[in-house]
């Protein structure tokens, strides 16, 4: 598991009071049943935490945790 996602799991387990055993690698965002509000939500979280800025709509609940964490490592990369 790479930081960004140890960090992104931390975010939901912290801050959205995701279960840590719900947080399986594959799980999606719409398994743990977020709704548009609570990705806005965790959009802004990550923009916080890592410094970056992602367009409406770019994260969905499609992605897994792993998922997450890649869009914000690319985003990152794109940043330096």
């Amino acid at each position: 598991m790479s930081t960004t996602e140890e960090q992104v799991r931390t975010l939901l387990i912290e801050k959205l009071r995701v279960k840590p055993d719900a947080l399986g690698a594959d799980v999606t965002l719409e398994e743990l049943s977020f709704d548009s509000l609570v990705l806005i939500e965790l959009s802004l979280l990550l923009e916080k935490r890592f410094g970056i800025r992602l367009a409406e709509g770019e994260l969905t609940g499609e992605h897994s945790i792993a998922g997450v964490a890649e869009l914000v490592d690319g985003k990152e990369a794109a940043v330096r």
